[in-house]
This record gives C-alpha cells, structure tokens and sequence, in this order.
C-alpha cells in the first residue's frame, strides 16, 4: 500500500510539473494543451494503468501487447522529457542569473518569455524524441554478452556459468525475442545456467508459450532459477511450479553440487518481498567446507549481511543498471551496488543488468546483458 501511494504521488506531482512547464506558459490552441495534458498523464500514470489491465487478465496477447508497448513507451519518453525539462531549466536560470550579475541581462534571455521558452520547449522535445528513440534501440537489442574469469584453488575442474537475470516475461514480450535469447545463450555453450529472478512477470497462465520457450535451454549440469520481487507479486507459488515444471529448477533456501566439480550452487527468496523467509543456515547446510560456493540472491544487498568467506561468489540482478539514464542514481541508493563486479570480505559479487526490461523496453546508457562467470583451476 505504501508503494502504491508513493507512486501515486509521484505521478501526480510529475504529471503536474511536467504539464506546467510544456504547456501552462504557451499561447498554444486549448484543444492541443488538453491532447499533450492526456498524454503526459498517460505516461505518468502507465504504470497503474498496465497493472490494472493486467489484472483483468486479458488473453489477447496482440492488444494487450500494443496497450503495453503504447503506454510504457509513453512512460519512457515523458520521463526522459521530464529531466530534459528540469536540466534545462536549472542552466537556463543559472546563466540567467550570471548575466543579472554582471548586468547583462534583459527580456531576450528572461525564464518567463513566453516565446522564447516556446521554442526552448520546442526544443526539448526534439531532443526527447531523439534520445527516446535511442533509447528505444537500445532496448531492443540483443544482450550483449560480458566474460569473467575467476581463478580459484578450490576449483578442481574449469566450470563455465550464463548468468540470466530479469526477463521480465509478460504477455507484451515477444516469444521469438525469448527464443532468440535461448539460442544465444545456448550457443554460448555454458555448464551450467542460472536465471536469477524476475524472469516471470506476469500471471503464468497466460505466459505458457513463452515459459516453453525458455525450456529450451540447456546445459550438462542443469538450469537452475530462483525467485525474484515480480515472482512474488504474481505468485510465487506458481512461478515456483511453472520454473520447475519447464526444467528450470527452483532453488528456495537450498542449493545443489554441481556435477563432480567442487561448486555448491544455491538460491534464497527476494530479499525485499520474503526477507523473513531466507534463511542461509538450511541454503548453505548440504555444503561441504572445501567447496566453492556460489549464491543466487536476485537483490545484490545480501553482500551486506554475509560473513567473511561464508560464501565466496554471489550473483544478483534486481537494479537493471538503472535502466534509463539518470534513474541509475537512484538505483544506485537504493541497491548500493548498480551493476558489475565487486569484491567485499572475500566475496566475489556479480551484478547483472539484466537481459529484458521492465516497463519501457527503453534502455539508456545501461545495456542488457548476459553474464558469463569461468570458474577456473588456479
């Protein structure tokens, strides 16, 4: 409740800014201030709109994929029109206040000149377009595909691991863009997979092709996946048989070894939906001390409450990188870990951006990717 009513706020209070300044100042025609006003709401409010029409469960994935990619597109472009708006008004009133300094001002450089600030807006949503479309490509691309090599004396055969992270499959996604991402990944020819979280976004009734799709992938020692927030928020209990059932096995609070290889591969709840729920005692339990232990947390903060070397790799998903430029900062507070490769108390941290998208399929200065982790003989 309290997120729906936070979000609900910043809609509101986005919606409101981003009306005033576009359209609240210009000597445009009435009729074209109301369309851009709707559509600015619209975008705003995608989001909420999208949630509600996907608990309807429509089952025409042709309209409810157009809805989707309409109004989460919608959301994409107003919020990055949005920050154009807020950067552009800051520099603007910066050099503007600069020029009064020094004496140099006047009205051909004045905020409130409602002509000049027409074109200034004209201006702006040019470049939102441009960017958006961007954007937009970059969303659309395939994953790229990122190596680390990991050398350890614990390791007493070379291991090859795909990372996936955050598909977030709804009824909008295309099945042959899943298809596509089964393919790369199988070609990549990995030992073992690991999808961790977010991958079923939607009610797993109406997500059956796609789930048949992901079947397809495959590895000498298994495709193991665990939960993530979106899991629960759509039942975890039936992303949790679905992920079974299509040969991706769920890992909840346990773990597995992996081959004759010393790695112990294992998997928690989402930290932010089941925090009561994880525990790393029974997860970590059937380990041995000489194995190299991998854990599947879908939220990278677990790092924080691990003890020294009780874990010696973690690989997480969750932030998307940020996604769309400049979110990542927020991103970054709240995860502390955005993306990439990081070391702390002898643990080895794994964060991917993900290879799908959530909302917009918009991504801006953060790719998608596929992880590939190489567990090397030191």
């Amino acid at each position: 409740m309290f997120f729906f009513l936070a979000a609900l706020i910043i809609a509101i209070a986005c919606s409101a800014i981003t009306i005033k300044t576009l359209v609240g100042y210009s000597s445009m025609r009435l009729v074209y201030k109301i369309l851009i006003s709707v559509m600015i709401v619209l975008g705003w409010f995608a989001a909420s709109i999208m949630h509600f029409l996907g608990m309807l469960n429509i089952n025409n994935d042709a309209v409810f994929g157009i809805l989707s990619n309409l109004l989460y597109g919608l959301m994409g472009f107003v919020f990055i029109l949005f920050i154009f708006m807020m950067l552009r008004d800051v520099v603007w009133y910066a050099i503007y206040g600069v020029a009064k300094l020094f004496k140099l001002d006047g009205w051909h450089i004045h905020p409130k000149n409602i002509s000049l600030l027409d074109k200034a807006n004209m201006i702006v949503v040019i470049v939102s377009i441009l960017v958006s479309g961007y954007a937009f490509h970059q969303g659309y691309k395939m994953p790229k595909v990122k190596e680390v090599f990991i050398y350890s004396d614990k390791i007493n055969d070379n291991l090859r691991i795909a990372q996936i992270s955050d598909l977030h499959i709804t009824r909008a996604t295309s099945v042959n863009r899943i298809r596509q991402i089964v393919n790369q990944v199988n070609m990549l020819n990995p030992d073992v997979i690991v999808l961790t979280g977010d991958t079923i976004d939607d009610n797993v009734v109406l997500i059956e092709e796609h789930l048949s799709a992901l079947k397809e992938l495959s590895a000498p020692f298994g495709v193991y996946s665990i939960m993530g927030n979106h899991e629960f928020y759509n039942d975890i209990y039936a992303s949790k048989r679905e992920l079974d059932n299509h040969g991706l096995k769920f890992l909840f609070n346990g773990g597995v070894h992996i081959g004759k290889n010393r790695v112990f591969i294992a998997g928690i709840p989402d930290l932010t939906t089941m925090y009561e729920r994880v525990n790393l005692w029974r997860t970590l339990n059937q380990s041995k001390k000489e194995d190299y232990k991998i854990l599947l947390s879908h939220t990278p903060i677990i790092v924080d409450s691990l003890s020294d070397g009780l874990v010696d790799m973690v690989l997480a998903g969750h932030t998307h990188g940020g996604q769309i430029f400049p979110f990542h900062l927020l991103v970054k507070q709240a995860n502390q870990y955005l993306a990439g490769e990081y070391t702390l108390n002898n643990t080895k941290l794994i964060v991917s951006r993900g290879a799908g998208t959530w909302g917009p399929q918009m991504r801006l200065f953060a790719p998608s990717d596929i992880v590939i982790i190489n567990l090397l003989k030191k």
